[in-house]
């Protein structure tokens, strides 16, 4: 990915190169960390289970947006225990004191919250808390037992839903790829009218033609309803 996000102290050492650019910064090197081991993840998954593999497609990825908006709540409790009501978010240095991180080295965990805070203003709202613990879960094989299966089960979405569309683990998504999936789709079912290049523009910040796993999460849990804030009932 093309980095206006910034660069980062590096932590993946001897990774191969793999998105076509000269220059690779340490959020490319991440990226590349991060998607690997989604696709190791979601290989484990359909060996066990050969039958999820009818599932990765646009229709099965809308039917599952409740299930995601449903388990990805269950971390609304422990960010809102965080958040400062001043900034709208979590300062690093309270994060990484969570209870959840437990055991965790800080310098590792710190290099995730950075990777979490898109906007880059130092204090992280609810949807990079989500993108925080989604980069261990899918990093951390070991730390998984701290997710309830509702949550685990809302991860298996993600992973499926990302590899339906990066089923060769190059690391991000092409408008070429997506494109042929969507209007693959969108000849079989009604689904496919819902993700149109309209969508992918939301997803690729830049307008680089590309969208890393960072981008295509966001966008995802949007899409699933997950809220910024949640209202007071």
């Amino acid at each position: 990915k093309k980095t206006q996000l910034g660069c980062r102290p590096c932590v993946f050492e001897g990774l191969p190169m793999g998105c076509g650019s000269s220059h690779v910064s340490q959020t490319d090197l991440f990226n590349l960390k991060l998607t690997r081991e989604i696709q190791a993840y979601h290989k484990q998954r359909m060996e066990q289970k050969r039958k999820m593999a009818r599932r990765n497609s646009l229709q099965a990825m809308c039917l599952a947006f409740p299930r995601v908006r449903k388990g990805f709540e269950k971390l609304r409790q422990g960010y809102c225990s965080l958040e400062d009501k001043k900034t709208n978010g979590i300062e690093f240095e309270v994060l990484k004191k969570a209870e959840i991180f437990a055991g965790m080295e800080e310098e590792l965990l710190l290099s995730y919250i950075n990777e979490s805070d898109v906007d880059e203003n130092k204090v992280i709202d609810f949807r990079e808390y989500v993108l925080t613990l989604t980069f261990i879960f899918f990093l951390h094989p070991d730390m998984r037992e701290k997710y309830n299966q509702t949550l685990v089960a809302a991860f298996q979405i993600v992973s499926s839903s990302w590899c339906a569309f990066d089923s060769t683990g190059y690391g991000w998504i092409s408008r070429k790829k997506a494109m042929a999936i969507i209007n693959g789709e969108s000849s079989k079912t009604t689904y496919g009218t819902i993700f149109t290049e309209e969508r992918f523009n939301e997803m690729d910040w830049d307008r680089n033609g590309e969208v890393s796993f960072k981008e295509f999460f966001l966008a995802f849990l949007e899409w699933s309803g997950v809220e910024q804030e949640k209202d007071n009932e």
